[in-house]
């Protein structure tokens, strides 16, 4: 038998700090499983490089148009 005495709120602490550890440890799978997905990347990458091109491609019929736009 064991004679220790709890708190009543020790059961809520730990049930608390369980769910945390748990939910920290699905972050951490996640953010593992994201960081290498090599397929993701490589359209962030493509979509990044897009993305640069149009700014670059709007930019250059700005500087031709010999205005800049409010």
């Amino acid at each position: 038998m064991n004679t220790a005495t709890l708190s009543p709120g020790s059961g809520l602490v730990a049930g608390w700090a369980v769910r945390t550890g748990l939910d920290l440890a699905g972050w951490g799978l996640r953010r593992a499983t994201r960081r290498t997905d090599r397929e993701l990347q490589l359209s962030r990458l493509e979509a990044r490089a897009t993305a640069e091109a149009a700014l670059a491609a709007r930019d250059e019929l700005i500087r031709r148009a010999g205005y800049l736009p409010l």
